[in-house]
């Protein structure tokens, strides 16, 4: 993985795609068909690598999304027979996917009723690491198998994986306690002021 990769969109250029343009590169790649690899990339969202380690080596901004190819892993059973069901655990640290849901249907616009793909909401779990438990979503994209014919790999799903910034977490007592005894004592009548500057960003949006 190359974060480097992140750059290839145009400056001040935001991926905004729809639930079927999604479904759109999705079948391109499994397809082996040409698509602009400079929005979706390869990532094994379900390898040793982290959620934020992911965020940070795609250099992830707050507030915007990643997109990601990644390949499904089904369990074996005793025989070594492929299963239905899927390995969600991701990273080193007995963190998984958690389905939040039933996957929703995508249609193929507002009034054809046609079904052509699935998308399914996972939040990352792990109550070891309660700093990141509940930090971040990922919605995976599946076509629907009538749209699957002669492909390179079906076990392809298109990920969105996004960073719950509303969580409001609450610190253990020892961090607290760590942070209050971190407390600077100011002199009386002594203050701090911090200028804060907002950012003006032109967002322009783009269909790729």
């Amino acid at each position: 993985m190359d974060s480097r990769n992140r750059s290839l969109l145009p400056v001040g250029v935001k991926f905004k795609p729809t639930d079927q343009q999604l479904l759109q590169y999705l079948n391109f790649k499994i397809h082996g068909l040409p698509y602009f690899k400079g929005a979706v990339l390869d990532c094994d969202l379900y390898g040793e690598m982290e959620p934020w380690e992911i965020w940070l080596c795609f250099e992830g901004i707050n507030g915007e999304d990643l997109y990601f190819f990644t390949k499904l892993k089904r369990l074996t059973n005793n025989s070594e027979h492929l299963w239905a069901h899927i390995n969600h655990k991701i990273g080193l640290a007995n963190g998984t996917w958690s389905g939040e849901n039933l996957a929703s249907p995508i249609f193929a616009t507002k009034t054809d009723k046609q079904i052509i793909g699935y998308c399914k909401c996972f939040r990352y779990e792990n109550i070891q690491l309660p700093e990141h438990h509940g930090e971040w979503f990922m919605h995976e994209y599946s076509l629907h198998q009538d749209s699957i014919h002669q492909v390179v790999d079906s076990d392809y799903v298109l990920c969105r994986l996004s960073k719950n910034e509303r969580l409001e977490r609450k610190l253990p007592k020892n961090l607290e306690l760590q942070q209050h005894s971190k407390k600077r004592i100011m002199a009386p009548g002594s203050t701090i002021e911090q200028d804060t500057m907002s950012d003006t960003t032109i967002d322009q949006d783009i269909d790729l």
